[in-house]
């Protein structure tokens, strides 16, 4: 009997043993923010398409929420230029949290929106 306990207990080590390994999420699933391109940004193409399906419901020519219009390049160029499109979005302090009454704009988005202001806001 002892010598069963034994074996078993050495059966159930080794089972324990090598089913417990250490993975990463990277090593899956990869680093996400590998995978957000944030090189030469185009108003056109990376940051028009977000400001219209977020932004311009209340920021536009119109409406003007906040005093920032967001449907013309001169009126995101301002905001950006300021800090308050960026704070906004990245839900900082003493900034309103945008877009209003939705979910936060995903990291790579946000990482988009940066890099472009951070390449001098090119009208292109």
């Amino acid at each position: 009997m002892k010598h069963r306990i034994r074996i078993l207990s050495f059966v159930l080590v080794a089972v324990l043993m090598t089913s417990c390994t250490y993975h990463n999420e990277e090593e899956y699933f990869g680093d996400s923010t590998n995978n957000c391109d944030t090189l030469n940004m185009s108003f056109v193409t990376n940051i028009l398409p977000v400001l219209e399906n977020n932004c311009f419901a209340c920021h536009n020519s119109t409406d003007r929420s906040g005093g920032i219009t967001l449907d013309q390049y001169n009126g995101v160029k301002s905001a950006a230029e300021s800090g308050r499109l960026l704070g906004a979005i990245k839900h900082e302090m003493n900034f309103s949290n945008m877009p209003k009454s939705a979910a936060k704009l995903d990291d790579c988005t946000i990482n988009q929106i940066e890099a472009w202001i951070n390449q001098g806001t090119p009208d292109n």
